[in-house]
């Protein structure tokens, strides 16, 4: 057997995939630095704009069940099509359970604190990020009950070993280990995991789509902070808009639009894999954009690469999408545990038929020593 193997690969890695290049796409942006991100909660607006904008799927997958719901019950079983369109949106079929709307609300608000650190700590540099991993997987056990193996625990902790090794090589830890802002910025990062765990449990438990989730959420979020920024121009006077507008030109529109196109791919493709797969599962996507962040060919950013390589190594090794066939690391795989269940159901048919193949030759032998009487 080979130390290294695939796991479980299906269509959803795809979605994965997509999310990765514009993850990528989204931190070059970044690194041109459109003037918006020198004002946090105009960058913050951007990517509300761009949850919202999942309206336009949202209405069009609506006016699509609409027409389903008109056709009669034996045509949508033998419809393909249907069965497309279903693989996202048939839970919102189901009758709506009454407390969905609690579950929006708390995922709005956890999105909110979520926006309001990123706000209060965008100058600090530590890479927090990398503890999402170990956050997401504390709510995902807590809230799905799930279980933790030892290639979970030893990927993990690499991971977080590797994190902590970048923020030693940039000293960014050195340098702010003292700063209030750094533990809102982790601060931000338990809201992000958390945030997204919630979203799978109210796509999956509560039966809300992908596109109905990320416009409810966006909806909320766009409101709260347009009207705290018509406080803010009128009395807090804690963005300078004069300051904005005089810098603003055509070349930051195209920016702030390709922020936004970005940022609304990142988000649906974040929010298909957490509900397809786990939320452990975006951290790939996270991982692959931070690179883009040292494309700079001098000495630190090609260790700094090298070490995130091994990152996204170690994230597909948690994520079970690479397989490390030593020490038993690989043995409670979902894939190796669906296995095993396999091959015990075949064996129990197995014994089963020879069971009954027994007492047919046992019911044979009766049969013949009475024709022998």
């Amino acid at each position: 057997m080979a130390c290294i193997s695939l796991g479980k690969i299906d269509k959803s890695l795809i979605v994965i995939i997509i999310g990765c290049v514009f993850c990528f796409l989204n931190r070059l942006l970044n690194i041109w630095n459109p003037y918006i991100y020198k004002f946090p909660i105009l960058t913050n607006i951007c990517i509300a704009i761009s949850r919202f904008l999942t309206v336009i799927p949202f209405i069009i997958l609506k006016i699509k069940l609409k027409n389903i719901n008109s056709i009669p019950e034996k045509e949508i079983t033998n419809n393909k099509l249907t069965e497309l369109i279903f693989n996202d949106s048939k839970d919102e079929l189901i009758i709506q359970v009454q407390d969905k709307w609690k579950y929006l609300l708390l995922s709005a608000i956890v999105n909110i604190g979520e926006t309001i650190s990123f706000a209060l700590s965008s100058p600090i540099k530590t890479n927090s990020w990398i503890w999402y991993i170990l956050f997401a997987t504390l709510f995902y056990y807590l809230i799905f009950k799930i279980q933790i193996y030892r290639h979970h625990y030893l990927s993990g902790g690499l991971i977080l070993v590797m994190g902590l090794i970048i923020d030693f090589i940039l000293e960014n830890l050195q340098n702010e280990i003292s700063n209030f802002r750094l533990y809102l910025k982790f601060l931000k990062d338990i809201f992000t995991s958390f945030y997204l765990v919630l979203a799978k449990y109210v796509m999956e438990k509560k039966y809300v789509s992908v596109y109905g989730f990320s416009f409810y959420i966006g909806a909320f979020n766009l409101i709260v902070l347009l009207i705290f920024e018509i406080f803010d121009y009128f009395f807090f006077k804690l963005t300078d808009y004069n300051e904005f507008f005089s810098e603003y030109n055509y070349k930051e529109l195209l920016l702030i639009i390709g922020v936004i196109i970005t940022q609304f791919v990142i988000n649906i493709t974040t929010l298909f894999t957490t509900k397809n797969n786990s939320p452990c599962h975006a951290f790939i996507i996270l991982v692959f954009g931070q690179i883009a962040y040292y494309v700079n060919i001098y000495n630190k950013a090609i260790i700094i690469n090298i070490i995130l390589i091994i990152i996204l190594f170690l994230s597909l090794i948690f994520n079970e999408i690479i397989e490390i066939n030593l020490f038993g690391l690989s043995y409670n795989t979902k894939r190796n545990i669906s296995k095993r269940g396999e091959n015990e159901t075949l064996e129990k048919s197995e014994t089963f038929e020879e069971s009954d193949e027994s007492k047919e030759n046992l019911t044979e032998l009766k049969e013949k020593e009475i024709n022998n009487d």
